[in-house]
């Protein structure tokens, strides 16, 4: 199977429809009346590519940007999820997309995140079925809001200094630490302002404590609850936006068939890996950056795990994540 994807292809095929061949017609020439006016046809609007999301990276470099893992992956443990075995999921795209296997054990970067020991990620020792344990939601998102739109380097920074700008803070001797909801709300936006957070940014994580204060999210109800549910759900919360989701979904409740079409390094990776051709090219130093859609459809050829294929066009751009340098 070719992975060869151009863009009208995409869009051919993702309409559904089958292009009819052209049948001549014979026609009878309707005399033209020169005493009325010709109307013009009034031109069609010119068709925008999509922006990128607010809550993602605004620029992705080779080896430079620590991006979406770093964003979220804070939590410790793996998310209660249905039984998943990588070894499995990698002998099916194997099967379907035979060119993914070189990105894949170049790095190893989607069996990390998942947590794999050495033997699973080699193929030689079943996955684990039961993933015990839970996600600190909280934390997770939290850190997800810190990262927004900062370079990996610079973000870690900024939340090291903002954990500690805590009463009581054990930031410096335990890197798991972290404020509770509660600790959060009560602290103002001069202290975070101080440690290097924007006015936005604290008044998006207030907003966040808030929904886990009322208890209307938590960790164990967004364990529980589909992709598209949890979309919805945080979303609602200021400061939350679908690559903010995404990240989250990926990369701490460890969901398998996630596609961020919304991150920079996702959509020039598989503009390359699928060889899409198109009109923006210099939007993104020369790479055509596909449409939503045309993602979606490339992608099928990776779904139920698009989250691995995700994750291999990541290791395509050099893209350093948490996985890489922990």
């Amino acid at each position: 199977m070719s992975n060869v994807l151009t863009r009208s292809q995409a869009r051919l095929t993702a309409g559904g429809g089958e292009i009819q061949p052209f049948r001549a017609t014979k026609r009878k020439h309707a005399s033209v009346d020169t005493k009325k006016p010709i109307k013009k046809e009034k031109p069609s609007p010119i068709k925008q590519e999509p922006h990128q999301p607010s809550d993602a990276p605004t620029d992705v470099g080779p080896a430079e940007l620590v991006t979406a893992p770093a964003a979220v992956a804070a939590a410790t443990a793996a998310a209660k999820t249905e039984p998943f075995s990588y070894p499995a999921a990698l002998a099916y795209l194997y099967e379907r997309d035979p060119n993914l296997r070189a990105l894949v054990e170049g790095t190893g970067k989607p069996c990390k995140v998942y947590g794999e020991p050495r033997e699973v990620c080699e193929g030689s020792e079943p996955a684990k079925e039961d993933r015990k344990g839970g996600v600190d939601a909280f934390k997770a998102l939290a850190t997800a809001i810190t990262y927004q739109q900062l370079s990996g380097k610079a973000a870690a920074a900024i939340r090291k200094k903002w954990l500690l700008a805590f009463p009581d803070s054990r930031a410096e001797t335990d890197e798991n630490w972290f404020p509770t909801p509660q600790q959060v709300r009560a602290q103002d936006a001069p202290t975070g302002r101080a440690a290097g957070l924007s006015f936005r940014k604290h008044e998006y994580l207030h907003a966040l404590a808030d929904k886990f204060i009322e208890g209307s999210i938590t960790s164990e109800t967004l364990a529980n609850m589909d992709d598209d549910a949890i979309s919805e759900l945080l979303t609602s919360v200021k400061g939350i936006g679908q690559w903010t989701v995404d990240m989250f979904l990926m990369f701490d409740l460890k969901r398998p068939n996630i596609l961020p079409v919304g991150d920079l390094g996702v959509r020039k990776g598989m503009s390359i890996y699928f060889k899409m051709k198109g009109s923006n090219k210099g939007k993104s130093k020369g790479v055509y950056l596909p449409t939503p859609s045309e993602m979606i459809e490339a992608a099928k050829i990776w779904e139920p795990y698009r989250t691995i294929g995700s994750l291999a066009m990541w290791t395509q751009m050099d893209v350093k994540t948490l996985v890489d340098v922990a």
